[in-house]
C-alpha cells in the first residue's frame, strides 16, 4: 500500500499534460492580470520548504510556492488546503485524510498522496539531517526509522489510493496538536522526479527549470546580477481550479509578483511613497534607524515572526590559539573546521559559552536593528503554551536570561573555566548578504573582543553553482550555492549566526531538536546495520535535557503538564547555552492604498491569492502589454 500504481499514476499525469496546454492557451487569450511590484524579502537562495527555517525570509516566498495539507490561519487553527476530507478516529488514533482533486502542480501534474509520502519519507532518512523530522515523531514508527532502527515502509502511513491516505499516531498522542505541526511548510508535498533531478539533492529547489510548485505561484524567474537582481513569481494556473471549466484567475488573481533586488530601502521607501511598488515586507538595515519600533507601527504593521535570532556554538571546534598572521585569514574562513589545529575545546565549556552570552547587550542590538525586541529566551512570542493562541509560551517565561551585557560576570565565568581570553581565536559565521545578520555579527563581534577574545567575522559569500543535472548532465545554471548554509549544514562552524525559526507553533518542535533523538540529523553507521542516534548539531548532549524532552513527548495528551516541563527544559537550555538567543525577530509590512486583499497565515507569511491592484492595467510593463 505505499506505493501508487505506477499505471495509474503516469495516466493521470498524462491527463495533467494535456490539461496544460489547454490551460496556457487560456492565458494568452485572456486578460492576464496584475503584475504587482513589491520588495517582499532579501534574496533568497533556496526554495526548499524543508530547508526555510534558519533565515526567516525564505518562508515568506515558500509560503507562496507551496500548498500544504493544512494552512494555520490568523486565527492560530488549521485551516484544510490541500486536505479536501479529514476523518480523525480517536479511539484507534489515526487520521485519514483526502486531497482535493482541483489542484495540481504548476506543470499540470496532479497532487497526490505519494508526493506526502515521500516529503515525509525524506524528512526521516536516516541518512540525512532535517531538524523538522521530529513533527512527524507522533507518527507511528517515525522516530525508529529516523534513528536506523525500522524501515520507512513501517512507518505509520498507509495510502489507499492517488489522493486518499491513513496516518496511524502513537497511542495518547494530541491529535489537535498533531494538526498544527501539519500546517508546517517543512511538511509540504514534494515530487521525487523534481528533488532527484540534480547530482546534489540539496540542489534541486534553487533553479526556475527545476523546480515546480504547488502552492498558488510558481518561480518563474530569479536573478542574483547586481543590475537585474530579483525573483518573478507568476500565478500556478492549475492551483485550486478546475482547469477545464474555470477562468485562469479564479483562485490566483495577480498575474505576477515582482520582487526587486536592486534598490537600495532609501529607493525603496521613494519608490513605495511614488507608487512605483505596492508592497513591502521587509527594510533593509540602512533605512530602519529612520524611526523607531513604535514609529514604524504607526507607519506599517509590526508582528512577531516566531523567530529568534541566535548563535549556534559548535562544542566540537577546536578553537585556535592566537596568532596574528592566521588571525587575519578568519574574515575568509570558509572552509569550515580544520582537522588537526593547535588549540582547545573550551566551548564545550558551559562556562565559556555562559560568558560569550553575558558579554552580549540584547538591549542594544534591537535598537540597532529596529525590528527586533530582545530575547530572555530561545522561544520567541506567538509560540503556544498548551495548543491555543489563548496563551504564549514567552508570557509565562520565569526562567529567562538578561537582556543587558555584564562584563564583569563573563569575565568571571571565564576565570572560573580557567580560560585566558587572549589566547584565543575564532570567527562567527554569517551569511554576507544579510545586512541585519552583519549588524548584529559586528556588534557581537566588539563585546566579545571586549572579553579579551580575538574574534573575527567571517562574512560567506554565496557562489556560482557548479552541480549538474541528472538527466543532462549539464551544469545548472543561473543559480547560487549558499556556502554559509552548506557549511552550517555540514557543522563546519565554530560560531554560526541563524534566525532560529518555529517549525510550527508548538513549543516543543522547537526545543526538541537539542535532544539526543529528536535533533533530526543523520544517525551514524557503525557495526553493519546498526546506527548511532545524532546528536544537534552543536554537539550538544545533555541527560538532563534528554530526558525532560523525553518527557515532554510522552505527555503529549496533557498539554498544561507538558508546558511546565518545556519551561524546565528552556531553561536548562538557557544554562547550557548549545545555542545563544540574540533578538526576537519581528516582521514588518507596508501595504499601498491601491493594493487591497491582503491576508497573512498565523505565521505571518502574505497570502496573495486575491490581492488585488486598483488600475492594474497601468503598472503591466510595456513588453508584456503590447
Amino acid at each position: 500500500m505505499k506505493k501508487l500504481i505506477a499505471f495509474a499514476l503516469c495516466l493521470v499525469m498524462l491527463l495533467g499534460v494535456f490539461a496544460g496546454c489547454a490551460s496556457e492557451n487560456e492565458e494568452t487569450e485572456e486578460d492576464l492580470g496584475a503584475y504587482i511590484q513589491m520588495y517582499l524579502t532579501e534574496p533568497v537562495y533556496n526554495f526548499d520548504p524543508a530547508l526555510a527555517f534558519g533565515n526567516e525570509s525564505a518562508l515568506r516566498i515558500v509560503s507562496l510556492l507551496y500548498d500544504n495539507l493544512f494552512v494555520l490561519g490568523e486565527n492560530g487553527k488549521p485551516e484544510k488546503s490541500l486536505v479536501k476530507k479529514c476523518e480523525i478516529d480517536e479511539d484507534e488514533y489515526t487520521i485519514t485524510l483526502t486531497l482535493r482533486n482541483d489542484t495540481y502542480w504548476s506543470d499540470g501534474s496532479p497532487i497526490s498522496a505519494n508526493d506526502v509520502f515521500f516529503a515525509w519519507e525524506r524528512l526521516l532518512d536516516s541518512t540525512k539531517s532535517f531538524e523538522a523530522a521530529s513533527l512527524l515523531y507522533d507518527v507511528q514508527n517515525a522516530r525508529a526509522a529516523k534513528e536506523g532502527n525500522a524501515s520507512i515502509e513501517d512507518v505509520g502511513i498507509e495510502l489507499f489510493d492517488e489522493s486518499t491516505f491513513m496516518i496511524r499516531l502513537n497511542k495518547g498522542t494530541n491529535i489537535d496538536e498533531f494538526l498544527l505541526k501539519l500546517t508546517s511548510y517543512a511538511l509540504a508535498p514534494l515530487r521525487s522526479d523534481v528533488v532527484r533531478r540534480t547530482d546534489k539533492e540539496i540542489d534541486w529547489a534553487k533553479s526556475p527549470t527545476n523546480i515546480v510548485t504547488s502552492g498558488p505561484f510558481r518561480l518563474r524567474t530569479v536573478s542574483y546580477a547586481a543590475e537585474d537582481a530579483g525573483i518573478t513569481l507568476e500565478r500556478n494556473s492549475y492551483y485550486h481550479r478546475d482547469f477545464m471549466n474555470d477562468k485562469p484567475d479564479k483562485a490566483v488573481t495577480p498575474f505576477r509578483i515582482i520582487i526587486d533586488y536592486t534598490m537600495s530601502g532609501e529607493e525603496i521607501l521613494a519608490a513605495y511613497d511614488e507608487g512605483k511598488i505596492f508592497y513591502v515586507g521587509d527594510l533593509p538595515l540602512d533605512v530602519r534607524s529612520q524611526h523607531t519600533l513604535e514609529e514604524w507601527a504607526d507607519i506599517g504593521e509590526i508582528n512577531d515572526a516566531l523567530s529568534t535570532h541566535s548563535y549556534v556554538v559548535n562544542r566540537k571546534a577546536v578553537v585556535r590559539y592566537y596568532n596574528a598572521n592566521e588571525f587575519k585569514k578568519l574574515s575568509a574562513y570558509t572552509e569550515g573546521l580544520v582537522e588537526g589545529q593547535d588549540g582547545d575545546k573550551i566551548f564545550a565549556k558551559r562556562e565559556v559559552r555562559q560568558a560569550l552570552s553575558l558579554a552580549i547587550d540584547r538591549e542594544e542590538i534591537a535598537k540597532a536593528i529596529v525590528f527586533a525586541e530582545a530575547a530572555d529566551g530561545l522561544v520567541p512570542g506567538g509560540v503556544f503554551e498548551a495548543g491555543s493562541k489563548k496563551d504564549m509560551f514567552a508570557d509565562n517565561r520565569t526562567n529567562g536570561i538578561a537582556t543587558t551585557a555584564d562584563i564583569d560576570a563573563a569575565k568571571a565565568a571565564l576565570n572560573d573555566a580557567g580560560v585566558d581570553p587572549s589566547k584565543y581565536m575564532f570567527a562567527i559565521s554569517v551569511p554576507a548578504y544579510d545586512d541585519v545578520h552583519m549588524k548584529i555579527a559586528e556588534m557581537v563581534q566588539a563585546a566579545w573582543t571586549e572579553l579579551g577574545f580575538h574574534v573575527a567575522i567571517s562574512a560567506i559569500e554565496t557562489v556560482d553553482n557548479k552541480d549538474k543535472a541528472v538527466s543532462t548532465g549539464a551544469v545548472v545554471t543561473g543559480v547560487k550555492d549558499d556556502i554559509f548554509a552548506e557549511n552550517y549544514a555540514a557543522g563546519k562552524f565554530e560560531i554560526a549566526a541563524i534566525d532560529y525559526t518555529a517549525f510550527s507553533p508548538s513549543t516543543f518542535s522547537l526545543l526538541a531538536p537539542f535532544a539526543k533523538g529528536y535533533s533530526g540529523n543523520a544517525s551514524i553507521a557503525y557495526q553493519g546495520a546498526d546506527f548511532k542516534v545524532a546528536t544537534h548539531i552543536s554537539g550538544y548532549n545533555s541527560s538532563t535535557y534528554n530526558d525532560l524532552i523525553n518527557d515532554a513527548f510522552y505527555k503529549k495528551y496533557d498539554l498544561e503538564a507538558r508546558a511546565e516541563i518545556l519551561h524546565e527544559a528552556e531553561g536548562v537550555l538557557l544554562s547550557d547555552l548549545p545555542i545563544i538567543p540574540i533578538v526576537f525577530n519581528k516582521s514588518f509590512t507596508m501595504e499601498s492604498k491601491e493594493l487591497s486583499n491582503v491576508d497573512y497565515t498565523y505565521y505571518h507569511t502574505p497570502i496573495f491569492t486575491k490581492t488585488k491592484l486598483k488600475n492594474y492595467e497601468d503598472y503591466i510593463p510595456a513588453e508584456d502589454a503590447e
